[in-house]
């Protein structure tokens, strides 16, 4: 039973915060299944639409579907309870609360938000009864849950794993049911509110007009473009002139940020030409050709774009399309491959063609983002350069190639390599990956790499880490006490001394 409660499943939720669907490997124990979804929906805090101090949501829960009432506290604590059950789950799906069954509910819940949005902790307790009026017994759940946010941490590379491992998953939501099929578009009208372009545009601009935009409403005009995007899709041909000497960043970048997130052909090709069109400022341009490196569905108009700001005398247009194909190139081997295959074929290509060391660090840096591992030889190849820059370039891009000899070779560049930057990148490579395969040779880096500043950075990953592998502490407690810079050891000592106690 604990090893399948600690097999790592997935939860999918809607923008507002409700938890719809679980994805569990295939094999785990139902039991197990069934106390990790009561989890999941006693710590879920479903947002409203806007701004409120007190409000209601539809959530689901192991019992069925139900009406949340949320209440503002001081801060950022809140209460919930459950005020009534809309439809219980059934094998059949859900089903209305039949008028012979009574579903009495009493809860409340603490919570405490942080600056996410996430909480940092939750206090809970529920309890349930379902009666029946036809002579069964009573049905009686109570529950409580205690959960601190001890730590949190980063890890990019779990991006996509949910896409890469769905077929050997199965899928169930919250109460074994889903909600009732609604025509998205529906749900597009709603979020666009009747507003058009020019008007969401004025309510950007409005936002910055006190100094620094409000983040949460910024980011619900930006929900509503990319919308009425979806909804609409001509409409994205109006940004490039709406956008014309645009000097608002938060508009400018909002709508960018909107177009990319609909990923329409309309939205790429109106993306294509503010990146493309010399008459805008580089700041907008720069902020349009980022956001076209990771449109969902790159078009042959969006990568043909990018190619030709690549060729720009602009160090900062060119850098910037570069390192945007390596991410088109990641999109596109999942959406289109033919495109996709292509365009990583080029990238390899050109990553050695180049005789100058910043040219080649550049392109090497753009097949890092394919996050490929096809790219592995040619960057195997680049950390020979003669070149630190390209070598450092090389180190970086490993971060994402999976695989035991990709760690290994790590750990080989982060000993072996004359160039301490070229020794800090692999350090940073191993930030992204599993850290337990790089302890021996971090404990190498920490006793007796000569530079500091490669051993600064080692403390300080192994500090990020301190309760993920072993060995972790008693690597740091040696540079606290033996490193001949205070600097390095005070660092250890920091990390230490934060470490909460084990109870």
């Amino acid at each position: 039973m604990l090893e399948h409660l600690q097999t790592p499943f997935f939860v999918t939720l809607n923008m507002q915060g409700a938890a719809l669907s679980t994805y569990f490997e295939i094999g785990i124990n139902p039991v197990a299944q069934n106390f990790l979804r009561s989890l999941v929906a006693a710590t879920q805090f479903v947002m409203p639409d806007a701004r409120q101090d007190a409000w209601e949501a539809q959530e689901l829960d192991v019992t069925g579907q139900y009406v949340a009432r949320y209440s503002g506290m001081q801060g950022a604590s809140y209460v919930k309870s459950k005020a009534r059950y809309l439809r219980v789950a059934s094998p059949g799906g859900l089903r209305p609360v039949d008028p012979s069954v009574s579903v009495a509910t009493q809860s409340r819940t603490l919570i405490v938000l942080g600056k996410e949005f996430w909480p940092t902790s939750l206090e809970g307790h529920e309890r349930v009864e379902i009666d029946s009026k036809e002579g069964a017994p009573p049905i009686i759940g109570e529950g409580e849950v205690s959960l601190s946010r001890i730590a949190v941490r980063h890890a990019p590379a779990l991006i996509g794993t949910l896409e890469a491992r769905r077929k050997y998953l199965g899928h169930t939501s919250l109460a074994t049911a889903v909600f009732v099929p609604v025509d998205p578009r529906d749900e597009l009208r709603r979020q666009v509110a009747g507003a058009t372009l020019g008007e969401l545009a004025t309510t950007l601009r409005g936002l910055s007009k006190n100094g620094t935009p409000d983040g949460e409403r910024t980011a619900q005009v930006m929900g509503r473009l990319k919308a009425l995007f979806l909804l609409e899709p001509g409409t994205a041909a109006s940004v490039p002139g709406l956008l014309s000497g645009e000097k608002d960043r938060n508009t400018y970048s909002t709508m960018l940020g909107a177009l990319s997130a609909a990923s329409t052909p309309e939205a790429v090709r109106a993306l294509s030409q503010v990146a493309s069109d010399v008459s805008h400022a580089t700041v907008v341009r720069v902020d349009a050709i980022a956001a076209l490196g990771v449109v969902e569905n790159p078009t042959q108009e969006g990568v043909a774009a990018l190619r030709g700001v690549a060729a720009s005398p602009d160090a900062e247009l060119r850098g910037t399309a570069t390192l945007a194909l390596g991410n088109a190139t990641r999109n596109a081997l999942r959406g289109d491959p033919a495109l996709g295959e292509g365009m990583l074929a080029e990238l390899m290509r050109s990553a050695t063609g180049p005789s100058s060391p910043e040219a080649r660090a550049l392109l090497i840096r753009s097949l890092a983002n394919t996050a490929d591992a096809r790219v592995l030889p040619t960057l195997q190849q680049a950390l020979q350069d003669p070149s630190p820059v390209v070598r450092e370039a090389a180190a970086e891009a490993l971060r994402l190639i999976p695989g035991p000899d990709v760690d290994r070779l790590v750990s080989r560049v982060m000993l072996e390599d004359l160039a301490p930057e070229v020794r800090r990148a692999a350090i940073f490579a191993s930030s992204f990956r599993a850290l337990a395969p790089q302890i021996p040779a971090l404990a190498q880096v920490i006793r007796h790499d000569t530079v500091e500043a490669v051993r600064i950075e080692a403390v300080r990953l192994l500090g990020a880490n301190l309760r993920q592998a072993p060995g972790v502490a008693e690597l740091l407690a040696w540079a606290g006490q033996n490193d001949p810079n205070s600097d390095v050891r005070h660092t250890a000592q920091a990390f230490l001394s934060a470490r909460p106690p084990v109870q």
